[in-house]
């Protein structure tokens, strides 16, 4: 008989002892307990005592009469006479009902030489108010023509009461069965894994069960210093839990020691395990396939003769070029390429580094090195995995725990030379942020990424820029493998490290290219810099009068233009959490972003100084049509009422804007006073807190064509110049990408200018038109400084939220 055919009753009634709707015996009112089967000579001498395999024997827990506690049934088992190593004595005795109060318990007895009784093995099941579960005991056992002994008893917790059930029957049944195991016994002596070539690679197979309790299966196969091994063990899904989690462990040549080890996460099927590593010595390895067995668990995990498991081994050649001969796994075993005798945008400053994270803990190291140049530059670099190529593929990228995606990283660093001794870099290096600027006030948590590379054991390394991959399914339009940093004019050579790694324990058998740029910095910030430092360009604010922007005409009065180049720009506070763009939710840039600042000198005006303040601002589309970025506009204001100190009497804070100026850079709220596109309906200054919400409308307006993405200040958003701020004779605008979806160069143009107030706005049915609040007179207020107040009261409270 085939052993699948022999061992279908079992399965039957492993299933049946599962569920609540399994078969059960008649319920009566009063069953008749018939106790059998009580010494150890009955099991050996009446025939209603021998369990005879594939038939199944129901009996009760139960004395006859008043006494029911107590009782113990005893049973004896045949062992054929050609038994041999691979015979499996499978015993299993259940309660089919729902509930039962004993503990139900088997005890295989080996009868020695001596006449004694030893326990081979024992178990039991402990229900509590649960349903009771199966006991089921696997035992190899060779000696032919022999008899076991089966002991059926209460376990009580109270050894004094022992549980008897007098209402329903346990089942038993037993099987000696081969075990579908035919490797064993190679439990110590490992079964040999032959390997064959299949077109470039060498393939070997095997096929086993773990069968028994504790069973342990070993396998070996010879590996070669310098190739990779990919190693994968399989449970195929038979629709239930196996009796235990598949694990392996991969042990080197000729000692116990793990190359590495895996089990499957609870209750989980089917198992899937894989591993791929550099070969570091060659001889004969070893897979050892078990049951996982944590250091609380009591007993060794079970077997199962249902879940068969597959292994598959793969040897094959390393195909990343920088790992042939010896590896680029460390900073200073790092890949150089340089670009001596280029110049920032030429067309050999561009390096293209192709690697593959061919096995676990695959890190590539790059380096770069920039010949020296004065004038302020970027340095862009791109990863691109490649979906093809030459010997790719040869595996499948590893299995990740469930809710578990790979995470490449891409970081880049460069070494902090300033102080004497590692000591002093490393404390530079942390401290100092100009030996390696500093990105935390947009993500804190980037600190310790940071800090363990300055106290990196060989040598302290300034993070500029870090990507990480992320959850595809929750972040399906991130597109942060890039990035873009400012390099500040050098007088000698630099070098910039790139390092592209996997944090977990994931590989994949395909390239990836590494593109690195080195790029001119846009000219109007070149134009800019002065000792080192970019410097705010000065203009000064033109009236548009009644009108709008872009004026008729000439619009060189009111436009700027320029280019964002380096960091992820500005983020909304969700950007974070939802990964836009560029940016991942733990992506980091030292110089988060490309800044350009502007300086406007208002007009002097005569009372009442309200004026009405035009902003838009315009932004190249990508060839696709796409944007690449927004602007957001950092405002500052100088309250002009407050030249005479700090309303505290403290120190006026340095914004840049000269020792006269009181600045104001935010709302009355205290948030930042910023400009940046919102779509959604918002109150505006002017709108009083009784109006309904269907009052609200946008504060900005968005006009795209195929080339270019205009944002404009709405008219019912009544931007206006505060009279304090005219007062004051500055502004400044610190312009700065938001929501960053590419690198690519583009340009943008920034318009604004101040005219006649109030303005007028259309209500949101759009049948009224409504005026901003107008200026009115008062008798004049006195300043907190001492000073004459103005006689004007209401119009233009622009910072009032």
């Amino acid at each position: 008989m085939r052993t699948h055919a022999r061992l279908l009753p079992v399965a039957l009634l492993l299933a049946a002892a599962c569920s609540s709707e399994g078969e059960k015996p008649p319920p009566t009112d009063n069953p008749t307990v018939v106790d059998l089967c009580n010494t150890r000579e009955e099991a050996l001498t009446l025939p209603d005592c021998e369990l005879k395999p594939g038939q199944p024997l129901d009996r009760f827990l139960a004395l006859e009469g008043d006494v029911k506690g107590g009782d113990q049934d005893w049973y004896s088992i045949s062992i054929p006479a050609n038994a041999n190593a691979r015979t499996l004595v499978h015993v299993t005795g259940a309660y089919l009902a729902s509930s039962t109060a004993v503990n139900l318990t088997l005890n295989l007895l080996e009868t020695g030489a001596d006449g004694k009784d030893r326990s081979l093995v024992m178990k039991k099941d402990v229900p509590g108010q649960g349903q009771p579960q199966p006991v089921d005991i696997i035992l190899p056992y060779s000696k032919g023509g022999t008899r076991l002994l089966l002991l059926v008893q209460d376990s009580p917790s109270n050894p004094s009461r022992p549980n008897f059930d007098a209402r329903n029957p346990y089942r038993l049944t037993v099987e000696v069965v081969e075990d579908p195991d035919v490797n064993e016994p190679n439990d110590t002596t490992p079964t040999a894994i032959p390997l064959a070539a299949q077109g470039a690679v060498m393939v070997g197979t095997q096929h086993g069960y773990l069968s028994t309790q504790g069973d342990v299966d070993q396998y070996s196969f010879p590996l070669t210093a310098g190739k990779i091994a990919y190693v994968r063990v399989t449970a195929p899904d038979q629709g239930f839990m196996p009796n235990y989690r598949l694990s392996y462990e991969l042990r080197r040549p000729g000692t116990a020691g793990k190359e590495s080890e895996d089990q499957v996460a609870p209750k989980v099927h089917p198992g899937v395990l894989a591993t791929a590593r550099k070969v570091k010595d060659t001889g004969t390895w070893t897979l050892v396939v078990k049951g996982y067995q944590a250091g609380t668990d009591k007993e060794a995990p079970s077997g199962d003769l249902r879940q068969p498991y597959d292994v598959e081994v793969r040897v094959m050649d390393e195909e990343d070029k920088q790992d042939q001969n010896s590896d680029n796994d460390v900073a200073e075993r790092a890949t150089l390429l340089t670009m001596d005798g280029t110049t920032p945008g030429s067309v050999g400053a561009t390096l293209t580094f192709t690697g593959r994270l061919g096995y676990t803990a695959d890190s590539d190291w790059y380096a770069v090195r920039l010949p020296a140049a004065s004038a302020p530059s970027v340095l862009r670099y791109r990863v691109v995995p490649q979906s093809g190529g030459a010997n790719s593929g040869r595996f499948e990228p590893l299995p990740l725990p469930l809710g578990v995606f790979p995470d490449r990283e891409v970081l880049v660093l460069s070494q902090v030379v300033t102080g004497t001794g590692l000591p002093a870099q490393r404390t530079a290096c942390v401290t100092d942020p100009v030996a390696c600027p500093k990105g935390y006030s947009e993500n804190p948590g980037a600190r310790s990424l940071v800090e363990s590379y300055c106290n990196a054991s060989t040598q302290a390394m300034c993070v500029h820029s870090s990507r990480s991959e992320a959850d595809p399914a929750r972040f399906p339009n991130l597109s942060n493998f890039q990035g873009a940093l400012p390099v500040p004019g050098h007088g000698g050579s630099i070098t910039y490290v790139f390092v592209v790694r996997e944090t977990k324990r994931w590989a994949e058998d395909r390239d990836y290219k590494l593109e690195v740029v080195w790029d001119a910095e846009d000219a109007d910030e070149v134009a800019a810099y002065s000792g080192g430092v970019e410097q705010p360009h000065s203009l000064t604010l033109a009236s548009v009068g009644a009108g709008s922007l872009p004026p008729p005409g000439s619009d060189s009065a009111f436009a700027v233009s320029g280019e964002l180049s380096h960091g992820y720009g500005r983020l909304r506070p969700n950007d974070r959490a939802t990964g836009l763009g560029v940016r991942g939710p733990n992506d980091y840039d030292a110089v988060p972003s490309d800044v350009d600042t502007y300086i406007y000198q208002l007009p002097a005006l005569p009372e009442p100084e309200d004026s009405a303040w035009l902003v838009q601002w315009q932004v190249q589309n990508l060839a696709d049509g796409g944007t690449p970025h927004g602007l957001a506009l950092d405002v500052t204001f100088c309250d002009g009422d407050m030249k005479g100190g700090a309303p505290d009497g403290g120190t006026v804070p340095d914004a840049g804007m000269g020792p006269n100026c009181y600045p104001v850079s935010t709302v009355s709220t205290g948030d930042p006073l910023t400009l940046a596109f919102r779509g959604d309906a918002m109150r505006a200054w002017h709108t009083t807190n009784s109006a309904p919400l269907s009052s609200y409308q946008p504060l900005y307006k968005m006009d795209k064509t195929p080339t270019t993405t205009t944002v404009t200040l709405a008219p019912y958003a009544c931007a206006c110049l505060e009279r304090r701020f005219i007062r004051g004779g500055q502004m400044k605008l610190a312009v700065s990408a938001t929501e960053r979806t590419d690198y690519a160069h583009v340009n943008y143009t920034l318009r604004t200018g101040y005219g006649t107030y109030p303005r007028s706005y259309v209500t949101a049915d759009g049948k009224n038109e409504y005026q901003c609040p107008v200026v009115t007179q008062d008798g004049g207020t006195a300043l907190p400084d001492g000073g004459a107040g103005s006689k004007w009261a209401g119009g233009c409270q622009f910072t009032r939220q």
